[in-house]
This record gives C-alpha cells, structure tokens and sequence, in this order.
C-alpha cells in the first residue's frame, strides 16, 4: 500500500487498514456436495505475506458410518502458499455444528501449515482455491455453507 500523507485521523490508521484490506475471503453458500475447483477469491490489495489460511462451516455435516470432512488449497498466482491444508471433518457421534480452523482443541479440525518459502505476496496476485470434499453418496446430514480465509501481514 502505498504511503498516505498525514495527518492521518490515528496513529495506528495505517495498521488498521492493511489489516481490513489484507484479507481475502470466499463463501460456497448452501450444501456441500461437490468439489470446488480453481474458484477465484480475487487479487491483492497489498504487498506482504500469508499469516493464516482457515475456514469456517455453518453445519459440518453428519455421517457416523464413513469419512466426511473438506479441505482447502489456496494458491497464490497457481502456487499453493500450505504445506499442511486445513481440515474440517465430522466425528462420529458427534451432532452437525459450526466449526472453524481457528478454535484450537475443537474436534475433527486440522490448522493449516503456510509454506513459507511460497507466501509473498504482491499487489494485483490473484488467489484461487481448491475445496475437496470427502463424502459418502448419502451422508445423514450435509455440510453447510463454506468460508475460506486467508490473512495477509503487510509488509
């Protein structure tokens, strides 16, 4: 971003915008049946580097007989910026609920690892994901409705 002029209506201005600025998001709205390929979450808006990819799902499904579970690769210009993806998976016996990758000691959760040698970024790179899901044909209950995160630290 580039240096603004002052005066400047706060000291910690700068920070708070390239924190509001430095996040890229996505949604996948209602029920996951199938995979999400090469979907575009936008480019840039600062030069940095990824903090934390993570993901978010409203319902996480249920199927107490086989695997049900998503996970993501966020790629930076083709490139995967993990080396760990984060997973959000059902646990058997468990009722279908919010979960998240950032609410450590929760059940059935995997946090992402961010290759750091593949982390930079600069204005105007484009970010594109990959959601796989892993599902029976007919798990008792869906998951329901996706968010992917990544924050950016500005430099």
């Amino acid at each position: 971003m580039e240096q603004m002029k002052g005066p400047l209506p706060s000291p910690g201005i700068l920070k708070q915008l390239a924190a509001y600025l430095g996040r890229m998001e996505a949604v996948v709205s209602g029920e996951l049946t199938t995979n999400v390929t090469n979907a575009p979450m936008g480019a840039a808006k600062i030069n940095g580097r990824v903090q934390n990819v993570w993901l978010s799902v409203e319902q996480s499904g249920k199927d107490d007989a086989s695997d049900l579970s998503f996970t993501v690769d966020v790629r930076i210009n083709g490139t995967s910026c993990l080396t760990t993806a984060p997973i959000i998976a059902h646990v058997s016996g468990e009722v279908s609920q919010q979960k998240t990758t950032v609410k450590t000691g929760d059940t059935g959760i995997t946090e992402a690892v961010i290759d750091t040698d593949n982390n930079d970024v600069t204005i105007g790179d484009v970010f594109t994901y990959d959601l796989v899901l892993t599902r029976t044909a007919t798990p008792t209950t869906e998951m329901l409705t996706a968010a992917v995160n990544v924050d950016i630290e500005p430099l």
